[in-house]
């Protein structure tokens, strides 16, 4: 069955990276690498199937030229830890024929890529010799900039979203899928672009194998990696093959139990024990709810918090905001009285003074503004205004009267 799979890399400098290298391996092709001055010459590689440059329709003609793409690529940066392009790798079903595997792989990198201002260097490469036959897969190198009628300008940081990299993996199943069901019909294989996490299956996912054990175990050496990988295979088998052994069990046991008649009428008396059941349950509920709905009636004290609680909370804390500027006021004091420097410059003791006054005056008017506004509420609620108000509050219906 056709299988899923798109990883995203950079391509750094500061790992010793360049893209001409990069795009020259992936298309086997030569090309001259101008910012180190080498040629990198993969001509003679086999197993590449197709390659092709796609660029926005305003891009220049010139950036369809690998060569010169890419030293412009490289050109355009100048850190020594710049990230001159992306790598897109993703696999290809091995249902489809090779034409219809590259206009899969076209749709995709106009939909998901050029559309998003990039252009992507393409090499669709068919399995290795020795490896499993059904690995047909793709290298797309995607610039880094965005791309405009003058040629690369600014980095596209979008693309690092890792938001980004979740959309485009959700992009290439969606094409994938239809491209699969189009060839194929619609009973063709699908595939999924979540974990098994997210698919909910409860199975664990293997490890990558990377080239180093995928040679040892297409030569018949076992790798750790390949032996991590089996004893995850085994495991999943053993959940895959749980509920099937569970719901034979209790066919076995269900087979077993001895069979006996049940009135239709126990069934009827049952039936209506549960509606009753659920009748008075429902009627409880709307209890509840009108009960939760009307209103309960205010306190005294409550009406009083009310009015003046935020006042008070505020005088509270300008009085403990006071208190604090007068201890770090009176340490201050302290420290200076004990140290020379301040002595011998009275400039800055006066300066520093007058900074206490200033500090000490604004938390004190501060504290004031807030105790008058408390003052101020609590007054009138001894008022005769204030009285009437609270009246009001407690006893709605006495006023009207």
């Amino acid at each position: 069955m056709a299988q899923y799979r798109l990883e995203v890399q950079a391509i750094s400098r500061s790992e010793g990276r360049s893209a001409v290298a990069a795009a020259a391996y992936r298309s086997a092709s030569r090309l001259h690498d101008q910012r180190l001055e080498m040629v990198f010459d993969y001509a003679a590689k086999d197993g590449v199937v197709f390659v092709g440059i796609m660029a926005p329709e305003t891009a220049p003609a010139w950036l369809l030229d690998r060569e010169v793409l890419w030293n412009t690529a490289e050109a355009a940066d100048r850190r020594v830890d710049s990230r001159t392009a992306r790598e897109v790798l993703v696999s290809l079903p091995h249902e489809l024929t090779d034409d219809q595997r590259l206009g899969l792989l076209r749709e995709f990198i106009a939909d998901g890529l050029v559309a998003k201002g990039m252009v992507a260097d393409y090499a669709i490469h068919r399995p290795d010799a020795h490896g499993d036959p059904r690995n047909h897969h793709a290298h797309i190198m995607v610039t880094t900039r965005l791309v405009g009628a003058e040629g690369f300008g600014f980095k596209g940081r979008a693309w690092d979203n890792p938001d980004a990299v979740r959309e485009l993996r959700g992009i290439w199943a969606e094409i994938q899928n239809r491209h699969l069901r189009e060839q194929l019909g619609p009973n063709a294989p699908q595939v999924t672009h979540q974990s098994l996490a997210g698919q909910g299956r409860g199975l664990e996912p293997t490890v990558h194998l990377g080239p180093a054990a995928s040679g040892m175990e297409r030569r018949g050496e076992p790798s750790d990696r390949g032996e991590t990988n089996r004893r995850i295979a085994d495991r999943n088998a053993e959940r895959a093959a749980t509920p099937g052994r569970i719901r034979e069990l209790e066919d076995q046991l269900s087979a077993n139990q001895p069979r006996q008649d049940y009135p239709i009428e126990t069934v009827i008396r049952e039936f209506e024990a549960i509606h009753q059941t659920m009748v008075r349950e429902r009627d409880g509920w709307a209890r509840d709810l009108e009960a939760a709905s009307v209103p309960g009636v205010l306190t005294g004290r409550e009406i009083t918090r009310a009015v003046i609680g935020e006042t008070a909370r505020a005088r509270q804390a300008a009085a403990h905001r006071l208190k604090r500027t007068r201890s770090r006021v009176e340490s201050g004091r302290a420290a200076r009285a004990g140290l020379a420097r301040w002595i011998a410059n009275p400039a800055r003791m006066i300066w520093a003074k007058h900074a206490e006054l200033n500090r000490l005056e604004r938390d004190h008017q501060a504290w004031r503004l807030a105790d008058a506004a408390y003052r101020v509420r609590r007054d009138w609620l001894a008022s005769e205004a204030g009285r009437a108000y609270v009246a009001a509050q407690l006893a709605p219906g006495q006023q009207a009267r």
